[in-house]
């Protein structure tokens, strides 16, 4: 008799839902170019602004940064990624972790703008010590995040 393993099937979520799995939190926030971010703290607005995001990664040893309009997201400093249905079309991404979250809701920038500011980043070689976050595949071992 063949021994079959039953194991359930991958959660399929459309346009609403909560990720906890870093994979999956990596590839929704690669969605991300230009935003309007929010951090809350408690429920109170910190601060907010526009900003692009410029790097997604995992490192324990480094920050998410938002600083001079770009935003270095580092998927290790959330517990969990919701997101939902805003205006337009558009999806709003809230990163959550314990009592604050890191919300950002995308937005139509001058591409000129995008450009520049990510050529100016990646050209200076400076963020080679951080350890980018890759996509791997199915069969490589999830305890990699």
């Amino acid at each position: 008799m063949h021994n079959f393993r039953h194991e359930a099937p991958a959660p399929c979520i459309v346009n609403e839902g909560t990720l906890i799995n870093k994979k999956d939190m990596l590839r929704a926030l690669e969605t991300l170019e230009s935003v309007k971010y929010t951090y809350l703290v408690d429920g109170n607005v910190i601060n907010q602004g526009e900003g692009i995001v410029v790097k997604v990664f995992s490192s324990p040893e480094t920050s998410t940064l938002v600083v001079n309009g770009c935003l270095f997201l580092n998927i290790l400093s959330f517990n969990y990624l919701r997101f939902f249905p805003h205006n337009n079309n558009s999806t709003t991404i809230e990163l959550v972790e314990d009592s604050k979250i890191l919300q950002l809701t995308p937005i139509e920038e001058d591409d000129r703008r995008v450009n520049r500011i990510n050529r100016e980043i990646f050209a200076t070689g400076r963020y080679g010590e951080e350890t980018p976050a890759e996509l791997f595949d199915e069969s490589d071992d999830d305890d990699r995040f």
